[in-house]
């Protein structure tokens, strides 16, 4: 082995990190899909969590073919939002992907959508004026996801203060 590298000792002693890919899909009215799990108090943006060795567009599109069986492609990174860990919470770090899903028409939703029973209780098309039932921190991220969509700002890392780098 390499003097110069770590050992795998060094890499088990460095903190978690949980990532996800999202999407912002869109309707011809500018109004995006939202999911309620079951599992949650909140709504969440189609999407999930990025498996070991797997990229967050990938797990962007993997999860929401899952959880509303459509199939989608994550366009351009509006957003990545770095969380950081809550040790009292017992949450590990974190860094969110939204992503552009583009646009489909509202009736072809309504045909389309099927929803995971297992983690999904409902799902929505909502207006901007609405991004509070994501949480705090999940409507600051999709807020500014918003903004890039249009044009207000640029793709960027948010902090958790909901501020663009």
């Amino acid at each position: 082995m390499n003097e110069l590298l770590p050992d795998p000792y060094f890499y088990q002693q460095l903190p978690s990190i949980h990532a996800s890919g999202s999407v912002i899909l869109r309707d011809e009215h500018g109004r995006f899909v939202i999911e309620k799990p079951n599992y949650r108090d909140h709504w969440l943006l189609p999407g999930g969590g990025v498996d070991g060795g797997e990229d967050a567009r990938i797990a962007a599109e993997r999860e929401v073919l899952e959880e509303i069986g459509l199939t989608v492609t994550a366009g351009r990174m509006l957003v990545a939002n770095w969380v950081p860990s809550h040790i009292a919470q017992g949450s590990t770090m974190g860094v969110h992907f939204i992503f552009d899903a583009g646009v489909m028409p509202a009736a072809e939703l309504e045909a389309t959508i099927r929803l995971q029973e297992s983690e999904l209780d409902d799902w929505r098309l909502i207006d901007r004026e609405d991004a509070h039932l994501l949480s705090d921190w999940g409507g600051r991220r999709t807020l500014y996801a918003l903004d890039v969509l249009d044009g207000k700002a640029e793709p960027a890392f948010i902090g958790q203060d909901g501020r663009g780098y």
